[in-house]
């Protein structure tokens, strides 16, 4: 049985790993609710939802919301561009709670936007702590193989470039 101290001494080494869970669970219930506007039942459904809201045009909207989902899931899954995929859920979130949660309540019983909340407290702390150990985007930057934008590379080449016409 763990100690207290032992789970002390362990402090350290699993806080690099506390992002997976996270990013498993968003990721799932992104995925699940994102796939599921993205067939055609759910298309209709969401399309016909958004415009009884009043958010138009519609079905564009649905499509957006449906592939925001997905990616964000996709993303948040594998560790790259966490910090991107949970802005997305913040912001969908946050429109979910705006448009369709929040005159119901808190409780999700009865409609109201407790699970939001729980999206967003999730995404936000990814937000903050980003992917963790666990991820492609550390397997990419533990090595150092730290990739570099082309705008960057070309900034890059042309200092170089300069630095050596003018010396």
């Amino acid at each position: 049985m763990a100690t207290a101290a032992t789970l002390t001494a362990m402090e350290g080494q699993l806080a690099h790993h506390s992002a997976l869970p996270l990013r498993a669970t968003l990721s799932s219930v992104m995925l699940y609710h994102g796939i599921e506007k993205l067939r055609p039942k759910g298309l209709e459904e969401t399309t016909h939802v958004f415009e009884k809201l009043g958010i138009t045009p519609a079905r564009p909207w649905a499509l957006a919301t449906g592939w925001t989902e997905v990616s964000a899931g996709v993303l948040s899954l594998l560790g790259i561009g966490t910090r991107v995929a949970a802005l997305a859920v913040l912001v969908t979130q946050a429109v979910a709670i705006a448009k369709v949660h929040g005159p119901n309540g808190f409780d999700s019983r009865q409609g109201g936007y407790e699970f939001n909340l729980s999206l967003i407290a999730t995404a936000l702390g990814l937000l903050l702590s980003g992917p963790g150990d666990v991820s492609v985007h550390h397997a990419i930057t533990a090595r150092g193989a730290r990739w570099t934008p082309p705008w960057r590379r070309q900034a890059s080449l042309r200092r170089g470039l300069l630095s050596l016409l003018t010396a």
